[in-house]
């Protein structure tokens, strides 16, 4: 969060950003509290503080703090003589946002509350926060269709978050609406490169049992390759029948286009093998030495495996 009040230089070490994300609300306090003795209408200090006193459970203090920071940002937004500015100031709430709801999302106590203290007190039309109002809305028993509104308010925001898409096609699946949950289980599938694969997921979320044995599902979420020469190899690995693994690996290697596709999950079953301590460790180590050097020169020379990536969720 920078200074957006414009009162420090956007290069200086800010010592409040620095103890938030060594984990230190009270020097963080500590740090704000000294600026706004200087300063006493510094917003960027002000919403330092509310976020070291809301991580600390002093949530009242912290909610005046962010409300009086929330309100000197909006006027210095308004009394903006150019769009950059503006930006800058629109940012700072932002990330005062962001700080909170990263902090808390994963508190059963404070979370809830925090995300809607944000959207409904501050009034900040704030992806994250949506998203957390939504999965609570969600919840056992919960109500989809307003959960569902919440995030399509996230989407409104942030088109390409893949949480919010993955949340959204679970709860269009309990609604019965599959052209929309196929929809936004791909946007997830394509946005989520940095996650956990919502393909991977949803080969286990309950909320898709109803759609099973639906083609166009399962084709979106297949992770094993169709070629004949590679999936019984993907197969055995996904099963966890690695000896099996290590004898097709071999087999595939020789007839697989792309080697990496075979090599890596030789790999990875000649590892498995040699953990579990079955069969002749001193034949899996040279086959292993020997597989890890081919793929080292692969990657040097640049090959890639869309189908390995496919299958570990990482494409």
């Amino acid at each position: 969060m920078s200074h957006a009040d414009g009162d420090a230089d956007l290069d200086d070490l800010d010592p409040m950003e620095e103890a938030w994300f060594n984990g230190d609300p009270s020097a963080v306090e500590a740090a704000a509290k000294a600026a706004l003795v200087k300063n006493p209408q510094d917003a960027h200090a002000l919403g330092w503080l509310g976020l070291a006193q809301y991580v600390t459970n002093h949530v009242p203090q912290a909610q005046a703090a962010l409300k009086q920071a929330f309100e000197l940002f909006r006027a210095q937004h308004a009394a903006a003589a150019d769009e950059e500015r503006q930006h800058q100031l629109t940012w700072a709430m932002h990330t005062v946002a962001n700080h909170l709801i990263d902090a808390l999302a994963e508190n059963p106590t404070l979370g809830v509350p925090a995300a809607a203290f944000v959207v409904e007190t501050l009034q900040l039309d704030h992806a994250p926060a949506l998203r957390v109002l939504a999965e609570h809305k969600a919840g056992p028993g919960g109500d989809a269709v307003g959960a569902s509104m919440l995030l399509k308010r996230a989407l409104a925001l942030d088109a390409s978050d893949p949480e919010t898409h993955y949340l959204l096609a679970r709860l269009l699946a309990r609604l019965g609406k599959k052209p929309n949950v196929l929809k936004h289980l791909g946007k997830a599938i394509e946005y989520g490169a940095a996650h956990t694969s919502a393909r991977t997921l949803a080969r286990f979320e309950p909320d898709f049992d109803g759609l099973r044995e639906d083609p166009e599902f399962l084709a979106l979420i297949e992770v094993l390759p169709a070629d004949p020469v590679l999936r019984p190899l993907y197969e055995a690995l996904d099963r966890g029948d690695v000896v099996t693994a290590v004898d097709l690996g071999a087999k595939a290697l020789a007839q697989a286009a792309q080697p990496l596709d075979a090599l890596y999950p030789y790999r990875e079953a000649l590892e498995l093998t040699l953990d579990s301590g079955e069969g002749d460790a001193a034949k899996l180590s040279k086959a292993l030495e020997a597989v890890q050097a081919r793929i080292e020169q692969l990657e040097d020379e640049g090959a890639v495996s869309e189908v390995y990536a496919r299958f570990c969720g990482d494409a």
